[in-house]
């Protein structure tokens, strides 16, 4: 953004809690620099919160929302995370003007979310249930969280490098060594492992892998990360193999 004097029509959109892929969390610091940038170019922010409440002591940082004095940023929120997808709900804070012409555009598409999963929703959060569905929700993801690094430590020491997530659902996964990361690919899904590639994410990122440990018991994720881990292992020994044959075939 410093680099470019244009940004035209542009929009900054950002998970600056619990991030997806990444699974980092914004300090308090950054987002105050990032909003006095966004200001200063006048970029619209689009916050999307939809990991903020699975912070696993349920004090994430302060929104940028919640920090925003010029009405830039526009925060969405979802229950599509935290309790179930298919209830397809939202809610979005933004100025008035920006609020009703999204909703009408809303109407247009599909005639505005089912009524009748509003109000189960409802009912839901003000019978307090929620809230404690929330906090057994946060337990169970920092235990697994806690499981899955722990298995890391154990089979990816040296390997590769990662960051411990104060919430949410990933582990951003980064290889030390370069490894065609397509190689890989197929070798865990011979191996019986599906895995996100960095790359589909950003191009700057070729060498990482987004790891899930919400979706499995941390007795799969074991097992898988286990399995990867010796995929990655002998998928290095091929790959620098190759290259000693490339420099004796040219030397």
């Amino acid at each position: 953004m410093r680099q470019s004097s244009d940004i035209g029509n542009s929009v900054l959109y950002t998970i600056p809690t619990n991030h997806n892929p990444t699974g980092r969390t914004m300090s308090r610091q950054h987002r105050v620099q990032l909003l006095a940038l966004c200001s200063r170019y006048g970029l619209p922010i689009i916050e999307d919160g939809a990991y903020a409440e699975l912070t696993f002591d349920g004090t994430p940082p302060p929104s940028l929302k919640s920090l925003d004095t010029g009405g830039q940023v526009l925060y969405l929120g979802s229950v599509s995370k935290s309790l179930a997808p298919g209830l397809r709900i939202g809610w979005m804070i933004a100025p008035e003007p920006v609020v009703q012409r999204l909703g009408d555009v809303k109407m247009q598409i599909d005639y505005g979310a089912s009524s009748l999963s509003q109000q189960v929703l409802a009912r839901f959060l003000t019978s307090g249930r929620y809230a404690q569905y929330l906090g057994w929700l946060r337990c169970e993801l920092q235990r697994r969280c806690q499981a899955a690094c722990q298995v890391l430590d154990e089979d990816f020491a040296g390997l590769a490098d990662w960051q411990v997530p104060q919430g949410g659902f990933y582990i951003w996964l980064t290889l030390r060594d370069r490894l065609p990361m397509e190689m890989l690919f197929h070798k865990a899904a011979e191996a019986g492992i599906l895995i996100n590639p960095g790359d589909i994410y950003s191009s700057r990122h070729t060498q990482s892998l987004r790891l899930s440990y919400a979706y499995t018991t941390p007795e799969e994720f074991r097992r898988a990360v286990s399995r990867l881990a010796a995929v990655v292992r002998s998928s290095l020994a091929v790959s620098a193999k190759n290259s000693y044959t490339g420099l004796v075939a040219s030397g």
